[in-house]
Formats: C-alpha cells, sequence, structure tokens
C-alpha cells in the first residue's frame, strides 16, 4: 500500500468515527466500497466517496465540518457535497429512498439512475478489519451497469469492466 492509499485509510477511519460519533451514516462506493466489500485494499485509489441519504446530508457536512474536512463549493448541492481534509479530497453523494421502499434514487443530473431497495445494508462489513459501512454489491452492480446508458451517463473504463465481471461473480451471476 503506497501513502496515498494509507492515507486515504486513515481518513476512511476517522470519517467513520466521526460519523458514528453523530449518529450519521454513510456508504462507501466506488473502489472503495468494493474493496471493503472484498475485505482488503486491492489497489490504490483515486478518490474515496460516499453515499448519504439526502435527509442527513446537512447534519454529515456539519459533522464532516467540525472534524476539520473543508466543504467545497464544486458540486450541485442536490447531487454531492466534496470535500478536502489533509490534502485529501473525498465526497459524499445523496439518494432518495422511494416512500414504497421500491428503489432508490438520485437527484440532479443523474435523477434517472435507480438502484435496487438493498443497496444501503444496515450491517457493517470490515476493510481491514475497519468496520465500516459499504453499498452492496448488487446495488454497485446497478450502478456501474446503468451508467454508460444514463442522460449524463458516460462509456465504460477498462476499470469499470473489470469492477463489473467482479462484482458479477460476487454476486454469482457469472
Amino acid at each position: 500500500m503506497n501513502e496515498k492509499t494509507r492515507a486515504q485509510f486513515e481518513l476512511i477511519r476517522t470519517i467513520t468515527a466521526t460519523l458514528a460519533r453523530g449518529s450519521a451514516r454513510a456508504w462507501l462506493f466506488g473502489g472503495w466500497g468494493l474493496d471493503a466489500r472484498i475485505g482488503r485494499i486491492t489497489r490504490d485509489h483515486g478518490d474515496i466517496e460516499f453515499w448519504v441519504a439526502r435527509d442527513s446530508a446537512r447534519n454529515v457536512q456539519r459533522l464532516l465540518a467540525d472534524a476539520g474536512a473543508v466543504v467545497m463549493d464544486t458540486q450541485p448541492p442536490v447531487e454531492s457535497t466534496e470535500y478536502t481534509r489533509d490534502g485529501i479530497w473525498f465526497s459524499t453523494a445523496y439518494f432518495d429512498r422511494q416512500p414504497d421502499g421500491s428503489s432508490i434514487q438520485i437527484g440532479g443530473r443523474f435523477e434517472d439512475w435507480v438502484l435496487p431497495p438493498d443497496s444501503f445494508p444496515d450491517d457493517p462489513v470490515e476493510l481491514e478489519g475497519l468496520p465500516v459501512l459499504a453499498m452492496s454489491v448488487a446495488g454497485m452492480l446497478a450502478m456501474k451497469e446503468q451508467f454508460p446508458r444514463l442522460r449524463n451517463g458516460r462509456p465504460w473504463r477498462d476499470k469499470d469492466v473489470a469492477d463489473i465481471e467482479l462484482l458479477q461473480t460476487m454476486l454469482g451471476d457469472r
């Protein structure tokens, strides 16, 4: 593990502890979320991404700012918030559960993204021994599979294709 990855992992530890003390929840996704589902760090990561329920977004922002994160005004507030802390960039993206519990939707430019209802499980997983909440395998797979077809999506990158194959294997779809 290189120094940047080690620093990101320590920031995940800090964020997780900060939010737990404030009774707030956030689920890792992207590369760190996949690593959390695997249980170990498998590669270096460019960023740290968390999903947060939209109705707790303000509380999460306050908790993170109180813990030393700098809130950046770089994203549409309906979609996400970017932060830096000790030179490390991370973000929180926001979701809404449908009132009937049938699905989860994202707002803003990605309102056509629909995630399965089990995308944000209550039980933590362990990433290198650290208990963290992580987006479900089914949720991450739905995100990846839909992305190129979204109104504001883009084509898959090589790492997306590899992640999709791994997520399908983890679900037993392959």
